[in-house]
């Protein structure tokens, strides 16, 4: 699987502004400002297909070859920076922004993604991540598609930018120096083969990976702005910052800008742990043995002691118990990262912190019965038993914040209950260090699939 590193208008620029705000760089402080590539957490909602597609659109035959001496000049001191070497030269090529959409677009169109994306949404939808009227497809395109400048692609080992978009401006330069970043990744140590991508990884560990790419290339291009741009050079950074627009990232929904950001800002903040720890030596072993879960990512002293690797969170078939016209349409984890921002949603940031930290793996699937039906669980196992009980209290605080007045209960024992809202039952159990959350269109249907799980206390 090739990997398509997608460049948003000023992403470079807008990243070296907040860390010359936050870090004391030269020149005059000014607002933190947005990143803005993006990739989504847990499989059901990233856009890996997208991002990471197979390119329809021959860019030798359709761009340019552009042959600059500053572009030259930016691989080598990158190079030198990282302290990879460059072992071939990575061409840059100019196209047009259709061609580019086309390229980013392009997997779309595959039947297979189709129903994907559709079987994303429902999940999206059941998690109350997305509203029943938002369409994840669209939404995910009006973003990705803002502000797009150009891509590195592993497949043709290029670099691409939009015609007319030259290297001229310093933000065009350290953004160039982030892109040549992945491609000295990518030389050094193949983005698109084992470990850093397996078919067989589901969300989380795709995205902890993700992070440790984005936040490498983004520490990087920090050290390039602070070697290498003058105080006028960073002034010019922040206008342009400022004058970038996010219209569709400002109405995307939290989870999705919140997902945008995160390999990124958190995927920096790994990266620089690792620095402090080792030197790049410390993030070139990473590369060899990767992060495997967000909360590595977010909390870099587990990563660095050896710990943090998911816990496998086996789930049973429920098809055998549910009959004739169910089918699993999704199968995943969700990390710290995506119950941090789920809770963060409806039951505020304080809650979202106790009801994530502790979390040790899960396993979350998404069951389509006949017409509107389903089941979901979401099954989470915890480093302590007190890890569990947090979430087992922290969720009714969730689905009180998401349904308000509309939430009732339906029945609760000390150590399971069930809710209705909106005409589905949303169901909690704990179990030692375990928590179960199950959702479904009936009370029957709920009965039905927890009997699968016999460790579950029922509720009555």
């Amino acid at each position: 699987m090739m990997v398509l590193m997608v460049v948003i208008i000023l992403a470079g620029a807008a990243v070296i502004v907040g860390y010359y705000a936050t870090r004391g760089g030269t020149g005059t402080p000014v607002p933190t400002a947005r990143p803005a590539t993006p990739d989504l957490a847990f499989k059901p909602f990233t856009l890996k297909d997208l991002l990471h597609n197979k390119t329809v659109v021959d860019l030798a035959k359709s761009g340019t070859r552009i042959h600059s001496a500053k572009y030259l000049q930016i691989e080598q001191r990158t190079s030198k920076l990282r302290g990879l070497p460059l072992k071939k030269q990575v061409p840059l090529v100019s196209c047009s922004t259709s061609v580019l959409l086309y390229q980013l677009l392009s997997d779309y169109s595959e039947e297979s993604s189709r129903k994907q994306t559709a079987a994303d949404q429902k999940l999206l939808v059941g998690l109350g991540l997305f509203q029943p009227g938002q369409n994840l497809q669209e939404i995910t395109i009006k973003v990705l598609t803002e502000q797009i400048a150009g891509s590195y692609d592993s497949k043709t080992d290029e670099i691409t930018i939009v015609s007319g978009k030259g290297l001229g401006t310093a933000s065009d330069e350290v953004t160039m120096s982030h892109e040549v970043t992945h491609a000295l990744q990518d030389q050094n140590f193949n983005l698109d083969a084992p470990p850093l991508d397996k078919p067989d990884y589901n969300g989380d560990e795709s995205s902890a990976i993700e992070s440790l790419v984005e936040g490498d290339a983004t520490a990087t291009e920090y050290s390039y702005a602070q070697t290498y741009l003058t105080a006028a050079q960073l002034m010019q950074v922040q206008s342009e910052a400022q004058s970038v627009s996010s219209v569709q990232y400002d109405r995307a929904p939290l989870y999705l800008q919140r997902s945008l950001v995160f390999p990124y800002d958190q995927g920096l903040t790994f990266v620089e742990a690792l620095q402090k720890s080792g030197g790049e030596g410390q993030v070139n072993a990473a590369f060899h043995k990767p992060p495997l879960a967000t909360e590595q990512i977010m909390h870099p002293e587990v990563f660095l002691a050896g710990k943090g690797s998911p816990r496998p969170v086996p789930l049973p078939d429920l098809i055998p118990s549910l009959g004739k016209g169910w089918s699993r349409i999704n199968d995943d984890a969700m990390g710290e990262f995506d119950i941090e921002v789920w809770f963060e949603e409806y039951a505020g940031k304080a809650t979202a912190t106790e009801a994530s930290q502790g979390w040790g793996g899960n396993t979350i699937q998404y069951y389509q019965g006949p017409g509107k039906s389903y089941v979901m669980p979401n099954m989470t196992a915890w480093d302590t038993q007190l890890d569990a009980e947090e979430f087992f209290d922290d969720y009714v605080k969730l689905l009180q914040g998401r349904f308000k007045g509309s939430l009732k209960k339906v029945g609760a024992t000390s150590t399971s209950y069930v809710y209705e809202a909106d005409g589905q039952f949303y169901y909690c159990g704990i179990s030692g260090d375990s928590t179960l959350a199950l959702q479904a269109t009936s009370r029957d249907t709920l009965n039905t699939a927890l009997k699968s799980w016999p460790q579950m206390p029922p509720v009555p």
